[in-house]
């Protein structure tokens, strides 16, 4: 790619003593990764379960069979919205705790997602493919998948599944618990928002998401949620005028001018909010997926280590830089690759194009409708309140939809009478936190909340970083889990004696 502009010798001074700081963050041992897949293999799935529509597609699974001995359990991870080996890497205690159990674990790929396209990466999102991207869909894909795969491996009718996931997949994993108790004998759901949607009642708080963004930058110092707001005045204030804009590309180092009109500036924004959601959300004590030990403070010392008025722009351009730039090799950023301008606000993944972007895209135009805003008053980000109707005209205009927000709630209405066995967990420095079960609905319908915890931190693997309350929680959910298969064994045994 050439790029049509360069960063300026201040700005490029300022990526590189941040890369410098996120290098020194680096050195310590990276999260590990698990144990390659026993198993990588293709499910001809049925495209529509529910309907008339005879297509199929190839769903890919991964399975690690070393730690099973022919007894079980199951432990299942949902695919959530991306590749199936991002589940798979992060999915820690899964390992650990199936090591224990002699467990067989299955990781099976959301539909859409990663290489499971039915119709590939082009024709996946054409009018007359796209809308079997559903979640009863993708639920029903994981409830055959796991009657074949149990099986294929001979699996004990006693043997329980648990349900392990984090984030979407941690609400697919409840709701696999709710939908198919049959299927799934408990749940342990981390991180899983299943109350962040517009039109739930109670409502999630206004600015709730970036609220926690902005105090988890509190955290690493002060001065930087202030130094941000002042830094968003600047760039607003040059974004009014086409010199201004010139200047703007210039300082914070864009391959490509910022176009005329205010389009153009909410994108700049969306693309620096994205950064801050991202680095707030891997806020792991330990360096991985390329990021920094700690990336929120690593990118807090980049934007005030040394700053001042002057340089305010050029020093966010370095702090956002901790994500985009975490290699250290771009000489300059391009939004497009970087950010997907979508109906989540909170990023859709990858750039324009990118499939696991746009299938995110359409479901956040469909079922997962997230009332996601900022305010500049709770937070550090320019004001820019929740519109539906907004959202709506997008939906309409991209994917010729209309958001469904209550779908997910009703048709998973997750209470005491309708589900047991489901383990929620929050941390307290994720952002998705308030949109989660906070609290226990009844003797095994449990939620814990945990301190210094970032995005599903506890379903990772242990590490000698890990926060007293994360291993703590590990602690408890291990307890429950273990009592919960020996509850769901002897269960199983009644009914097949019954």
């Amino acid at each position: 790619r050439t790029p049509s502009c360069t960063m300026s010798s201040s700005a490029l001074l300022l990526v590189v003593a941040a890369l410098a700081l996120v290098l020194c963050a680096c050195a310590a041992d990276p999260y590990p990764d698990p144990p390659a897949p026993t198993r990588t293999a293709w499910f001809t799935q049925h495209l529509d379960h529910f309907g008339q529509d005879q297509r199929t597609f190839q769903q890919r699974y991964l399975v690690y069979d070393k730690y099973y001995a022919g007894k079980g359990p199951v432990f299942f991870c949902p695919g959530g919205e991306s590749d199936v080996h991002a589940g798979y890497n992060h999915n820690g205690l899964m390992f650990e705790l199936g090591q224990r159990v002699g467990a067989l674990l299955i990781f099976p790929e959301h539909r859409y997602y990663g290489a499971s396209l039915p119709f590939g990466p082009v024709n996946s999102y054409l009018p007359g493919n796209i809308e079997p991207l559903m979640i009863p869909q993708a639920l029903e894909d994981y409830a055959v998948i796991i009657d074949y795969l149990r099986s294929n491996y001979s699996v004990p009718d006693d043997a329980p599944v648990i349900a392990f996931g984090g984030s979407y997949p941690g609400e697919l994993a409840a709701f696999m618990r709710l939908q198919y108790p049959h299927h799934v004998d408990a749940a342990l759901a981390a991180s899983a928002p299943v109350r962040y949607h517009q039109g739930i009642t109670p409502p999630v708080a206004a600015g709730a998401f970036f609220q926690v963004v902005t105090a988890v930058f509190a955290k690493a110092s002060p001065q930087c949620p202030a130094i941000m707001q002042e830094a968003f005045v600047q760039v607003l204030q040059l974004g009014q005028t086409t010199a201004g804009r010139a200047e703007l590309s210039r300082r914070l180092g864009l391959c490509t001018p910022l176009a005329d009109g205010d389009a153009a500036m909410r994108l700049l924004a969306l693309w620096i909010e994205n950064a801050f959601a991202t680095l707030a959300m891997a806020n792991y004590p330990y360096a991985t997926g390329g990021l920094p030990a700690n990336p929120m403070q690593v990118a807090c010392a980049a934007l005030h280590v040394n700053a001042t008025a002057d340089t305010y722009i050029e020093h966010l351009a370095a702090a956002t830089g901790v994500l985009y730039n975490a290699t250290g090799t771009l000489t300059c950023f391009n939004i497009s690759d970087e950010y997907y301008p979508c109906a989540d606000i909170t990023g859709c993944g990858g750039g324009i194009d990118d499939p696991d972007a746009l299938s995110w895209d359409y479901q956040s135009c469909t079922e997962i409708v997230s009332n996601v805003d900022t305010n500049n008053v709770t937070d550090m980000f320019p004001n820019a309140p929740y519109s539906f109707d907004a959202i709506v005209q997008y939906c309409k205009t991209r994917w010729n939809s209309v958001p469904q927000p209550l779908a997910i709630p009703r048709r998973y209405n997750i209470t005491a009478d309708t589900a047991s066995r489901i383990l929620f967990s929050n941390g307290l420095i994720d952002p998705w936190w308030p949109g989660g079960i906070l609290q226990n609905m009844s003797s095994s319908l449990l939620a814990i909340t945990i301190e210094d915890s970032a995005h599903h931190l506890d379903l990772r693997a242990t590490m000698p970083e890990d926060p007293p309350a994360v291993t703590a929680a590990r602690v408890f959910e291990i307890d429950i889990l273990m009592e919960w298969l020996a509850e769901a064994r002897a269960e199983r045994v009644a009914r097949r004696h019954a």
